[in-house]
């Protein structure tokens, strides 16, 4: 007797949002249990936060994007910086007079003035003029952190300090840093640099940032535009936060996608320029995020052009072509284009980004290689073409 074949697996449902009300309600009954009135300044009635938990939780299911719905918070109840928490999906409990081991036991995150790392909680403190007040933030996470920056950041306009992010902010420091440490530090630093050395980045001794892209210094440092661990201090130059982020995300086994600076350009590349090509230098250079692969929507030809490069063009009978997608600042792109035109490129997903169309013109007979979809396949034909010498 045949069965009949079983249905196919239904495609699983995206993770439900974390519910706010439920948080407050587990966090009150640990601050109850703790009893350790002397960690907070102001501790909220558990009444008021839970309206306002109830509210973001009904945002959420409106549909409302908000980017710390369910994370709980410590906060200077006056600060912009907190109405801008609130507005990004935060709840506020209170105020605290331990921040660091608020955040270790009861809440998600924080901001108020800068306090030293402990075990299981980072300090980022950004650069001068980013984040209204000067405020620092300490989160569990390294992606918690760089999510309450992102929310908090922007103009002050009653703040002649504040500061937007330069033109030529960089996103990266690319797949091999380099670092500076200073000596004279204890077991959980030097385990810190050998964990960056096995991921590729170069090290070499100096108590100075200049020439490399940052500094490990031992815990406690409190120096300006840094991330804080437990166990090193990565200090950076003023907007090259996102270094930072990136150094503290490797140590803690977390890895960032959508970089903090809130100015990148997509940019699409599909030839020298991809990573291991010789031209990769360049995009390293300006400081470009590198964010995967890139497949372009089927209406796209490649040719092989003079110099060992391809050239991309809009076609009716086209094809879909696999290049990089990275992310660069707008004097970055400005750079990297030197002069020429830019094209928007339509990718697979119905994306956007900024790439280099080859004109039919220069195109001319150029071999036509849009059978290998992808530059380094084709690289990889010729070598297998290529006659052995001997």
């Amino acid at each position: 007797m045949e069965t009949l074949p079983l249905p196919p697996e239904p495609a699983p449902l995206p993770p439900a949002p974390i519910s706010a009300h439920r948080q407050v309600l587990a966090a009150y009954d640990r601050i109850g249990e703790a009893d350790l009135p002397e960690l907070w300044t102001t501790l909220r009635s558990s009444e008021d936060v839970l309206v306002e938990a109830k509210a973001v939780d009904v945002r959420v299911r409106a549909g409302e994007a908000l980017p710390l719905a369910g994370l709980l918070a410590v906060a200077p109840p006056d600060a912009i910086a907190t109405r801008r928490l609130i507005e990004a999906g935060a709840v506020v409990l209170g105020e605290a007079a331990s921040p660091a081991d608020v955040v270790s036991d009861f809440v998600d995150i924080a901001i108020g003035e800068r306090v030293p790392a402990q075990p299981g909680v980072l300090v980022f403190t950004p650069t001068a003029g980013l984040v209204p007040g000067g405020l620092s933030v300490l989160a569990r996470t390294v992606a918690d952190g760089q999510s309450v920056l992102s929310a908090i950041t922007g103009p002050d306009v009653d703040d002649p300090t504040s500061r937007p992010w330069p033109e030529s902010v960089r996103l990266s420091a690319g797949e091999r840093p380099h670092l500076a440490v200073r000596p004279g530090a204890g077991p959980a630093f030097r385990k810190a640099v050998g964990d960056l050395l096995a991921g590729g980045a170069t090290v070499e001794t100096a108590v100075a940032l200049a020439g490399h892209d940052a500094l490990l210094a031992p815990a406690g440092s409190l120096e300006l535009t840094t991330v804080s661990t437990c166990a090193a201090d990565i200090l950076v130059r003023p907007f090259d936060d996102q270094i930072a982020l990136d150094l503290a995300a490797y140590l803690n086994d977390e890895q960032l996608r959508i970089p903090y600076p809130a100015t990148g350009i997509d940019l699409v590349v599909f030839g020298a320029h991809l990573r291991g090509q010789p031209l990769n230098s360049r995009l390293v250079e300006l400081g470009a995020r590198f964010r995967g692969e890139a497949r372009t929507a089927s209406r796209y030809r490649m040719v092989a052009l003079p110099g060992n490069q391809p050239g991309i063009l809009p076609a009716a009978q086209g094809s879909v072509l696999t290049g990089e997608r990275w992310t660069i600042s707008p004097a970055g792109l400005e750079k990297f284009l030197a002069g020429q035109p830019p094209a928007e490129i339509e990718l697979e997903d119905g994306d956007t980004a900024i790439g280099l169309h080859c004109t039919t013109e220069a195109a001319g007979s150029c071999r036509d290689i849009t059978e290998f979809g992808d530059w380094r396949a084709y690289l990889r034909y010729l070598t297998a073409i290529r006659p052995m010498s001997g």
